[in-house]
């Protein structure tokens, strides 16, 4: 990393790398993540890798804009609008819908982010028969993770979330309808006992479990429906799951949870100091790193707050 990547008020924070075991986790992790830093101002998700959309965009919630050069999204490879992860693969909502959220945060609806805004209401999964061995409605056009492939919880929940949040700013044609789509999604495909797997909630005959990082983006997209039945089971049942799921990243996004919700996020805070500091435990990915980062930044996780 150069020094022109490596802000005075960030080096401030840096921690030498024979001493970092002693330094508090925050600074340590926002370290981490300026010394992976690409040279194009991205981040990969493995050191030394190319630069991918979703720890881009989470680092750069998590940094600041006074601590990033958001040029790398804005120079970003696309194709009629949409930011390309990778060059071979077709178009990832997801991320999409992530960058659209990343940029919204830091220079409001632009031209650029109104385009991915449209290009995200446009997104649709793909429809199918039901079947007697999933207990699902396929009929549902939520968001795929990519064009021609169906419906999904994550991409949906970043497709709601990004619509919900320009829905304050401004109304664009498609929305109310897309917005609708999604929530039908994950009222459909919640688990029994609440929160949410990746795709299924059942198959033959058998009732999946949900997975905390799954059900903590779903409840960000219906954070603005938390009085809902499904909500509030959902939130009941993260914070149950959390206590045998404790990776760093699924820990890092109950505590973005716990902040929008409005929730004691003490123990979280504490269990996510006991799990980076325990004798031998390695640095968490970059995307972890990224996501730890937001959690701890008011100002990095309100943007994924309505």
């Amino acid at each position: 990393m150069t020094p022109a990547h490596t802000p005075s008020a960030v080096r401030a924070l840096a921690v030498a790398p024979g001493d970092s075991r002693d330094a508090p986790p925050w600074p340590r992790i926002r370290n981490q993540l300026l010394e992976v830093r690409n040279s194009d101002g991205g981040w990969a998700y493995r050191r030394g890798n190319r630069s991918r959309i979703e720890p881009t965009c989470w680092a750069l919630l998590a940094l600041g804009a006074q601590d990033t050069d958001l040029r790398v999204l804005e120079t970003w490879p696309r194709r009629s609008a949409w930011l390309i992860d990778v060059p071979e693969a077709p178009e990832n909502y997801a991320f999409n819908a992530l960058a659209a959220l990343t940029l919204l945060k830091h220079q409001g609806m632009t031209h650029a982010v109104t385009a991915l805004v449209r290009n995200v209401i446009g997104a649709k999964g793909k429809t199918s028969r039901n079947s007697p061995s999933v207990r699902q409605n396929n009929g549902i056009q939520a968001w795929s993770w990519v064009n021609d492939t169906a419906s999904w919880v994550e991409p949906t929940a970043w497709g709601l979330l990004l619509l919900k949040k320009v829905r304050r700013q401004q109304r664009l044609e498609g929305m109310d309808e897309r917005i609708a789509a999604g929530e039908a999604l994950l009222f459909d495909r919640v688990c029994r006992q609440g929160g949410w797997n990746y795709g299924n909630t059942n198959v033959l005959g058998t009732d999946l479990w949900p997975y905390v990082p799954t059900t903590a983006l779903g409840l960000l997209a219906m954070q603005d429906r938390r009085d809902h039945p499904v909500v509030q089971r959902s939130l009941a049942q993260m914070q149950v799951d959390i206590a045998t799921e404790r990776s760093p990243l699924a820990l890092a996004l109950a505590l973005i949870v716990a902040h929008v919700f409005e929730i004691p996020s003490d123990d979280l805070r504490k269990q996510i100091s006991a799990l980076l500091d325990a004798p031998g435990a390695a640095a968490p990915s970059v995307l972890s790193a990224a996501v730890l980062l937001t959690a701890a930044s008011p100002t990095a996780w309100s943007s994924l707050a309505l």
